[in-house]
C-alpha cells in the first residue's frame, strides 16, 4: 500500500506544480519602481506575465505539464516523465523574459540623488514561476529516475 501511494507522488506533484505554474503567468513579473526620497515612498508599475509572450508560454507549459501529470496517473511513469519538457520550456521562457537585447533597462534607469531613483525590478510572480517550473521538472525527473 505504501508503495502504491509513493508511486502517485510524482504525477500528483506534476499536476499541482503545473497548475501553479499556469497561474503564475497572471502574477506581476516585473515593474518599473520609482523611489521618492523626500516622501519615503515607492511607486511600482507592474507588468504581468501574460502582458508578454513569455508569460503565455509559461501558462501553456503549466497546462501541458498538468495534463501530462493527469495522463501519467493512468498511463504510467513515462508520460509523467515527459512533463520535464514543459518545465524546461517554462524555465527558458522565464530566462527570455529577463533578456534585454536593446539594453532597455539601462535607458529606463535614472537617479537624482536623495530625491528620485527609477529602476526596473523583477517581482515575485517571476520567482514563483521559476520555482514552479523547477518543481514540475523535479517531479517529472523523479518519475523517470524511480523507474530505472
Amino acid at each position: 500500500m505504501a508503495d502504491a501511494r509513493r508511486s502517485l507522488v510524482p504525477p500528483v506533484g506534476v499536476v499541482l506544480a503545473g497548475l501553479v505554474l499556469a497561474l503564475t503567468g497572471l502574477l506581476p513579473w516585473a515593474g518599473l519602481t520609482a523611489e521618492v526620497g523626500f516622501l519615503g515612498a515607492d511607486i511600482t508599475h507592474a507588468v504581468h506575465g501574460t502582458d508578454d509572450g513569455s508569460g503565455w508560454f509559461v501558462v501553456a507549459s503549466g497546462l501541458v505539464a498538468a495534463a501530462l501529470g493527469v495522463l501519467g496517473l493512468t498511463r504510467g511513469w513515462l508520460v509523467t516523465g515527459l512533463a520535464i519538457l514543459p518545465g524546461a520550456v517554462a524555465a527558458f521562457s522565464l530566462a527570455m523574459f529577463l533578456t534585454d537585447p536593446s539594453d532597455l533597462a539601462n535607458r529606463l534607469s535614472f537617479r537624482i540623488a536623495g530625491v528620485l531613483d527609477v529602476h526596473p525590478t523583477v517581482l515575485y510572480g517571476w520567482f514563483a514561476a521559476l520555482l514552479a517550473s523547477i518543481l514540475v521538472a523535479g517531479f517529472a525527473a523523479t518519475a523517470l529516475v524511480r523507474r530505472r
